[in-house]
């Protein structure tokens, strides 16, 4: 277990889709044989102190993707609180999915404020926490606050004599990342020289197939649009639902499957792999230099998933298309903040191109330069996208 005061990190001794209703609206460890410095807890002027605690998915901290992101969230509000208040930050790293409660319970223990549980992996483990304690405060990533409603691994599930449709101690953080993977999807497509992209992810549930979804989407506008110049997408399709996923013990962090996949991809002609994985990302990114090595004339290239790839993961800034991004850093830091000043709202969250939720950050240092052409249509589309022209389906 980590903290974070405003300084350096010191050590310390989610299943199927959104399985409830819709997100509405914008919101605002191990307890046995831990002991827990107070340092920086208290000052002369006894600062109000609030502890925010972050549970990361299987993928863990340094995956280069929504854990860290996440994180880093906790660490802004950290490092700039509201007055009169002080905010120490710390997280339990999952290695496997029987990590999520002992690391819950281990925070509630801790009496942590609030905590937060990255991934829809978590979504049975944090809604029985947040309906058994109903004092502590609760943010999720990539899930509502309603009731999973699965039968089997909650509590309270519906129906049920004392069902409850939401826990209002439980703050909901999703984004519409169909939006910005539909112009990832345009973009690759606009770019391939090959006339084949692919796509890929950790595990199929809806806040995986949403990016797919969207990235699909924006190929087939592409190709509809350009029938000539028809594209080829792998790995995903959108009417079936099926396509390609790492799957197995640790479907985010295997870096010998996901090289596997890609190196399938880029052999049927792939010049653009999207990974929906989190860290799985960077054995992609890996295989796709050592493709690009032996193949100069079949150049391919990534597009980034989750956080801006260039900011990252430097080291791969160079093979970097684009990177199609959800803003869990912007709203775990709004979540703590508010948590610290007294207003947290067991609501739901929903980012979007149109409130910044969710962004597509081109690649300006990607060689070849994307043609600016490609770019113009790319902001016309975002505005037909934020405007509702278009639809982006999912």
């Amino acid at each position: 277990m980590h903290d974070h005061t405003g300084g350096r990190p010191t050590r310390r001794a989610s299943r199927l889709g959104f399985r409830a209703a819709a997100a509405i609206g914008a919101g605002a460890l191990l307890a046995a044989g831990l002991a827990v410095s107070s340092a920086g807890a208290q000052t002369r002027h006894a600062l109000r102190t609030t502890l925010a605690c972050e549970v990361t998915d299987i993928g863990g901290i340094n995956d280069h993707s929504f854990n860290a992101s996440a994180y880093a969230g906790l660490k802004q509000a950290a490092a700039h609180p509201p007055a009169g208040t002080k905010i120490i930050a710390k997280f339990a790293s999952s290695k496997q999915e029987s990590d999520y409660n002992r690391y819950i319970n281990g925070f509630i223990a801790l009496k942590c404020n609030i905590i937060i549980t990255v991934g829809f992996l978590m979504t049975d483990q944090t809604w029985n926490a947040a309906v058994t304690h109903p004092k502590i405060h609760f943010a999720i990533v990539d899930n509502t606050n309603a009731n999973p409603e699965d039968g089997t691994n909650t509590i309270d599930h519906c129906p049920g004599p004392t069902c409850k449709k939401i826990a209002t101690n439980l703050l909901g953080l999703t984004y519409n990342t169909n939006e910005d993977g539909f112009l990832g999807g345009y973009e690759a497509a606009a770019t391939s020289k090959t006339h084949v992209v692919a796509t890929y992810g950790g595990e199929q549930f809806a806040s995986v197939t949403v990016y797919m979804d969207g990235y699909a989407e924006g190929i087939a506008y592409w190709n509809a649009h350009n029938p000539t110049k028809q594209v080829n997408l792998l790995g995903w399709n959108f009417k079936t639902q099926m396509g390609t996923f790492i799957n197995g013990s640790n479907p985010f962090n295997d870096p010998t499957a996901a090289a596997a996949d890609t190196n399938a991809f880029l052999s049927a002609g792939a010049s653009t792999i999207f990974p929906v994985a989190g860290a799985d990302g960077l054995a992609t990114n890996a295989a796709v230099k050592t493709w690009n090595s032996s193949h100069p004339t079949a150049k391919a290239n990534v597009e980034w998933v989750d956080t801006s790839g260039c900011v990252n993961d430097p080291a791969d800034c160079s093979i970097f298309l684009s990177s199609v991004t959800k803003g869990v850093t912007a709203s775990v830091k709004a979540a703590a903040l508010e948590q610290a000043a007294g207003k947290f709202k067991g609501t739901n969250y929903v980012g979007t191109l149109k409130n910044g939720g969710v962004v597509f950050i081109p690649n300006p240092h990607y060689v070849p330069a994307v043609p600016a052409a490609v770019l113009t249509k790319l902001s016309s589309l975002r505005s037909q996208i934020i405007s509702g022209a278009i639809k982006v389906k999912t």
